[in-house]
């Protein structure tokens, strides 16, 4: 097992070296990715991927490892595709997003849904859209577990109740066509079911009336309940609305191990950041924590495909961090972790026998790139970069800074530097994420990557608020928009001009969503901190954004923007205070304004409200209009990217000018 790793060190030190750091174009950054989702077939002789350079060139490439030939299968001019995976050596699963009218709502929204089609392109059916996919059955070529809802007719029965309810049925899904599928089990109405390695359901899980419970089929001698919990109520109110959150030590199992004694879950410690635990059913008793982070919440688990176990669990902190519990898979994280130590390393992908591995690296001055790994002979083969037109050379290093807020939290960020460029008196651009309630990650950004390239340093906060941390630093940013989380953009600009990274009179701030919120908070709330500024699909007016959510779907998620913003029906005051268009005459910098018309989640309108309120104060800005363009970036084309970083060179060169190259 270790003679693989002398190789990759070849491949590594072998790569060339240039005296003059190549600068890629727009069309180099604003093309998709050559490769992703790359996946090896159960049999180990054929790697699936999605590839092309625009939506019109995707395709899905099944590459033979035997030399019989490639397979190359158009994804459609007009298709999103998002992800493929193997149902067996022949069959694959591929998941398409559309944009739909639901009728029952009045209204469109993204949707996912699932194909399965042969490798060779001959046989192709959409699947049912509720559809989930249980586990693959190798040992049955004909067919796979899907779960389905279905409806289960209990009158009559004592024990199950006299009606009519919503269950959960496990089906054999045949290779012919959706509705070839022959039902195997169906579970009582409200409960979760858990497979074993078997693919037998044993183990089940319900919440009810704030109680959860817990039970077990081990043996198969019948249904136990093993453990129940009175979960506590967190309960969140806004007018007629409301919301409830439940807490308690255990609400729910994600999967067994392989020997199906444990069952894992995660909980939060203290109500606030999420640990690993893991429930022994054999002494019906839980334990842990046995992983918990003191920065992060724990708990994206790692399945094996080939018995549905989970092995191991990811988690991101400053840095990707990888645990795995089997033995043969951390041997090798391990190994290859010591070898790319600013890099993060994923086992993607292995077949049947585990003698072929798919291994991606990404960071550590690596965009994201793609390994063959064969345990057997000890051969690493390269397989290419998911950024093949961005060399080695040119990709701009991450670092992780941290900074202290004014009010003394600890924050931190991500700071990509121009390649070849000390951090010294660097023109900035500020790059805070959207969400609010989302993070950025260390590792490849094609935003940041894109303007480190331009001759800029880029730093991108985690400031309060941020997914991932803790329940504690979300409520942190409760009722704290363009307030404390708008300082603690403001503060990692002070630490980094303290710090002699950026130059004071040379910072910009970009952003998209709640970033291009934050963009035009600081534009607005702070003009005398930035250069220049740049609004993508930005929040304006916080009254307008909410008008907009109470006709959206019923105005299903009020509860959560009244928790985060606060009651803008009685602070109304406040909500003016905070939103940039009211603010417009405080402008002092540059300002471009760009957002696609064809945006469901923040509407273009809000753009249109934010160009208004600087006409009406006779304040210049540009407004550039992305024709179709949406609001998530894994839908966008070419054609969209590239108007959006033409818009931002154009803008950044004239008003923010980086140092010569």
């Amino acid at each position: 097992m270790y003679r693989f790793l002398s190789i990759i060190l070849a491949l590594v030190a072998g790569s060339a070296v240039h005296a003059q750091i190549p600068v890629p174009s727009i069309d180099d950054y604003a093309a998709m990715t050559n490769m992703s989702s790359v996946r090896i077939s159960p049999n180990g002789e054929r790697i699936v991927f999605i590839t092309g350079a625009s939506r019109e060139e995707r395709s899905i490439v099944v590459y033979s490892l035997t030399g019989e030939g490639t397979n190359v299968i158009d994804a459609g001019d007009d298709q999103v595709l998002a992800a493929i995976t193997w149902l067996n050596d022949e069959y694959l699963l591929a998941t398409y997003s559309d944009r739909r009218d639901l009728a029952r709502e009045g209204e469109r929204a993204d949707v996912f849904r699932p194909y399965v089609l042969r490798y060779d392109g001959e046989r192709n059916f959409e699947l049912n859209r509720a559809a989930s996919l249980a586990n693959r059955d190798i040992s049955n070529p004909d067919s796979f577990l899907a779960w389905l809802p279905v409806l289960q007719d209990n009158r009559g029965s004592r024990s199950a109740g006299d009606g009519v309810e919503r269950a959960v049925g496990l089906f054999e899904q045949r290779f012919t066509r959706d509705r070839d599928r022959r039902r195997v089990f169906i579970g009582d109405g409200g409960y979760n079911y858990v497979l074993n390695t078997e693919n037998e359901p044993v183990v089940r899980y319900n919440f009810e009336d704030g109680q959860f419970e817990l039970w077990a089929n081990r043996d198969g001698s019948g249904w136990r309940r093993v453990y129940t919990e009175r979960l506590e109520r967190e309960q969140f109110r806004f007018g007629a609305r409301e919301s409830n959150r439940w807490n308690g030590r255990m609400t729910g199992i994600s999967g067994l191990d392989v020997t199906g004694r444990y069952g894992y879950f995660t909980s939060r410690v203290n109500d606030d950041k999420a640990a690993v635990f893991r429930f022994d059913f054999e002494t019906e008793e839980i334990e842990g924590p046995i992983i918990q982070s003191d920065l992060a919440d724990v708990g994206s688990f790692i399945r094996d495909w080939r018995n549905n176990a989970i092995i191991g669990v990811s988690w991101q902190e400053e840095r990707q961090r990888v645990e795995y519990f089997d033995p043969q898979f951390a041997a090798i994280q391990t190994q290859i972790e010591g070898f790319f130590p600013d890099s993060n390393v994923d086992l993607v992908s292995w077949d049947a026998d585990f003698r072929r591995i798919i291994i991606g690296i990404e960071a550590g001055d690596v965009a994201l790139t793609y390994y063959l790994l064969d345990t057997s002979t000890g051969q690493v083969a390269l397989l290419a970069s998911a950024y093949e037109r961005i060399p080695d050379e040119a990709v701009a290093s991450v670092e992780v800074v941290h900074y202290e807020a004014r009010d003394g939290m600890d924050l931190f960020g991500y700071l990509t530097l121009p390649p070849g460029r000390e951090a010294q008196d660097l023109p900035l651009v500020m790059l805070p994420h959207g969400g609010p309630q989302a993070r950025d990650y260390y590792g490849f950004d094609p935003w940041a990557q894109f303007l480190a390239s331009r001759g800029y340093a880029v730093f991108q906060p985690e400031f309060r608020g941020s997914e991932g941390f803790g329940r504690n630093f979300i409520r942190a940013a409760h009722g704290e928009w363009g307030q404390a989380m708008q300082d603690d953009v403001s503060d990692a600009v002070q630490h980094l001009v303290d710090a002699g990274v950026a130059d004071a009179d040379r910072v910009c701030l970009f952003g998209w969503s709640y970033g291009g919120y934050a963009a035009l908070a600081g534009a607005t709330l702070t003009p005398d901190l930035y250069r220049c500024v740049i609004a993508g699909a930005p929040v304006s007016d916080v009254l307008a954004m909410m008008e907009y959510e109470q006709g959206r779907f019923g105005g299903g998620s009020l509860t959560y923007w009244a928790e985060y913003i606060g009651d803008w029906r009685r602070e109304r005051e406040q909500m003016i205070a905070i939103s940039p268009a009211r603010q417009a005459a405080n402008v002092q910098a540059p300002l471009m304004i760009i957002h696609g018309t064809d945006d469901l989640i923040v509407p273009f309108e809000q753009a249109e409200i934010m160009a208004e309120a600087m006409d009406a104060v006779g304040k210049p800005y540009e407004l550039v209009a992305i024709q179709d363009g949406p609001h998530q970036s894994y839908r966008m084309t070419v054609e969209n990217v590239t108007e959006l970083y033409t818009a931002l060179e154009r803008f950044l060169f004239e008003h923010n000018p980086p140092d010569p190259q």
